[in-house]
């Protein structure tokens, strides 16, 4: 395990968290979703350094997956949205972790899996932290 690509993963996402909320950005309904869409070309272009044709077709087949996601959170917009959008973070953590189980994708990174892994996986907490806290001041108001 790659301590301090997961430890700098981690930064990265807080500091995007932080910002997104400072900036008042993640008010924004495109925000989250969009950022999920984008997950999926790093996996490409790494299949593309490497020139492997059919790793990439594996890669767009999954990527599919969570850009599909990203869109129907992007339409709900609702606490169900946002917890399939939380959903699609993890899931997205759960596939860099098993990916090499899949398949290899000889342009990936070795310390990608921690480095994106970190930042997925706390994106979704903190989305699911966002859907608790919205609840939570419904039944306060």
């Amino acid at each position: 395990m790659n301590l301090v690509a997961l430890i700098i993963g981690l930064a990265v996402a807080t500091y995007a968290i932080v910002r997104f909320r400072v900036t008042k950005i993640e008010k924004k309904k495109w925000v989250y979703p969009l950022l999920l869409a984008t997950f999926p070309f790093y996996y490409f272009a790494f299949a593309i350094y490497a020139g492997d044709h059919g790793t990439l077709l594996n890669e767009i087949y999954v990527g599919l997956i969570f850009i599909a996601v990203a869109y129907a959170a992007y339409k709900l917009q609702s606490r169900v949205g946002i917890i399939i959008l939380a959903s699609g973070y993890i899931g997205h953590a759960v596939y860099d972790a098993v990916h090499n189980h899949m398949f290899i994708n000889e342009g990936t990174p070795v310390w990608w899996p921690e480095f994106c892994g970190a930042v997925d996986g706390l994106m979704g907490l903190y989305l699911i932290y966002l859907v608790f806290s919205l609840r939570a001041s419904k039944e306060h108001a």
